[in-house]
């Protein structure tokens, strides 16, 4: 029988031969928990010497809420530069022009003419609340200055009176005699300018125009 192959040399194995391995593994996880020290700890310092760079939102400053004014006060007035005397010879120039215009109104019965020249019933007459107004305004004004205010309780009387008897309703009735009532306007217009002259009605810078 020829003889067998030779046999291959033994070789010695290490008994643990991972060994080697693992310590350069655990050597690697050493070095890296090292670094990660190391890099927290530059932070740290980074941030604990370094202003916080991180802007900040300033608040909008809050516009001042105004109060609203006091339903309770009221404007400062203003005082008139006019004495009482000329506030009341204005007053006497305002009632005696209405009381013109309403005598007109009045000797012509309370009517105006339509487009065919037919004379229609109007309210033009209806003064009488105004000219009263004006009237009862002029009675303290009348007293500071001193005067008489029995002109203006008459007049305020007189246009009161005379209120339901101009209506249009009251004109369509023909039951008042308008003619007559124009006189009583005109007297008490005389009486209170002292003249039916128109030019008492004008102020004096209305005479001295052109």
């Amino acid at each position: 029988m020829p003889p067998g192959p030779p046999g291959l040399p033994k070789i010695k194995l290490p008994t643990r031969p991972l060994e080697p391995l693992r310590e350069i593994v655990r050597g690697g996880r050493e070095r890296l928990e090292e670094a990660g020290n190391d890099i927290r700890s530059i932070a740290e310092e980074f941030h604990g010497g370094t202003p916080n760079t991180t802007p900040t939102i300033q608040e909008t400053p809050k516009t001042p809420e105004i109060e609203p004014q006091s339903r309770t006060s009221s404007p400062t007035t203003g005082v008139t530069k006019l004495t009482s005397e000329e506030t009341l010879a204005y007053q006497n120039r305002e009632i005696g022009r209405e009381l013109w215009l309403l005598e007109k109104h009045l000797a012509q019965g309370c009517r105006i003419p339509d487009s065919a020249g037919k004379l229609i019933p109007c309210d033009c007459c209806e003064k009488g609340g105004f000219i009263a107004g004006l009237a009862y305004e002029s009675i303290p004004i009348a007293e500071r200055a001193s005067r008489s205010s029995a002109s203006y309780e008459e007049i305020a009387k007189w246009a009161e009176e005379l209120t339901p008897m101009v209506t249009v309703a009251a004109v369509e009735s023909g039951q008042y005699d308008y003619k007559k009532l124009s006189g009583e306007a005109s007297t008490l217009r005389k009486k209170l300018m002292g003249s039916l002259a128109l030019g008492a009605l004008l102020s004096p810078s209305e005479e001295s125009l052109p």
